[in-house]
């Protein structure tokens, strides 16, 4: 990741809904890595996020994003979240994320595919 001018508040650093944008392209990246392909029948969408701000983002920091899933649930799943930089290993940031399955036509839930379960899975073994 990147901080960016316009992702500073008035205090000069990162403001706090700029997390929220770095954990999804982290995201982005971790399921094209994971999956090796985009879901089509159905989407995960943010539904909780639990946040802890530790040092305050500022220009000249490289944040680097890390993640892993440490639950499945029948339509969901939960990932852990770190900001660190990558020279120092300071930590900025940590969160907990839930996402769930829908089916984007209806915008219900619907069970997360035992195939792209065991995907995530062979990433991650100690998920098992």
């Amino acid at each position: 990741m990147q901080v960016r001018y316009s992702d500073m508040d008035m205090l000069g650093h990162a403001n706090n809904a700029i997390y929220l944008t770095y954990l999804e392209s982290a995201r982005l990246a971790y399921f094209r890595e994971v999956n090796r392909q985009t879901w089509d029948e159905i989407a995960l969408v943010l539904a909780h996020a639990d946040m802890d701000f530790k040092i305050p983002l500022i220009p000249g920091i490289q944040p680097v994003v890390r993640m892993r899933t440490i639950r499945f649930g029948r339509s969901s799943m939960t990932i852990e979240n770190i900001i660190t930089d990558e020279g120092s290993e300071r930590l900025f940031y940590t969160a907990s994320t839930v996402l769930v399955a829908i089916n984007p036509k209806t915008g219900r839930p619907v069970p997360i595919p035992d195939s792209e379960k065991q995907k995530v899975i062979a990433y991650e073994p100690a998920l098992d």
